[in-house]
């Protein structure tokens, strides 16, 4: 069933903390030893948290058995010109694939327990960046819900990102 794209409001969250002693980045550092530059990534305060908060419209479509939430980026998240699309199988709700494209693309794929090797492509050029989802929550309808991404980033060559991604989802139309 393909349903009429329904208007929303989105409230993004997001945490992001480096995750240096975490077990991905330990079995990068055991395959890779001294290949990896290590840099000043782990100078960094491991106790410094960033944030972002941002409320935005976005809209939100069934297709093919897809749900598929689709909202334009800001210059807050630093994307600007960039838009982002949610999408997971009605079948496979815990499956979520994250399309940007624009100024800054790339398909990300959350899945618990899975680690996704994703290219992250910008204007300067592309990097190779790793997924590693701990969880993932998702009870969004065409009613509205949320989806909560709790996940480990790994650039290419650095130490890992922690980040607690949520999305949360009004129906903003009357429309059925």
């Amino acid at each position: 069933m393909n349903e009429t794209p329904r208007s929303v409001a989105i409230h993004l969250q997001s945490r992001q903390k480096e995750a240096a002693n975490t077990k991905l980045f330990h079995n990068i550092v055991e395959t890779f030893g001294d290949e990896i530059d290590l840099g000043s990534s782990m100078e960094a305060d491991q106790d410094e948290e960033m944030s972002l908060e941002l409320r935005t419209a976005g809209t939100l479509s069934e297709k093919n058995g897809r749900m598929i939430l689709s909202y334009d980026e800001t210059e807050l998240t630093g994307m600007q010109g960039s838009t982002t699309q949610v999408s997971f199988s009605k079948k496979a709700p815990n499956l979520i694939t994250m399309l940007r494209s624009g100024a800054v693309s790339t398909a990300l794929v959350f899945e618990q327990g899975v680690r996704h090797i994703c290219v992250y492509n910008t204007e300067v050029m592309p990097f190779e960046i790793c997924i590693y989802a701990r969880s993932v929550k998702n009870d969004l309808t065409m009613e509205g819900g949320s989806i909560q991404l709790d996940y480990l980033v790994e650039i290419h060559g650095a130490a890992a990102e922690h980040t607690i991604f949520t999305l949360d989802v009004k129906i903003t139309d009357a429309s059925m």
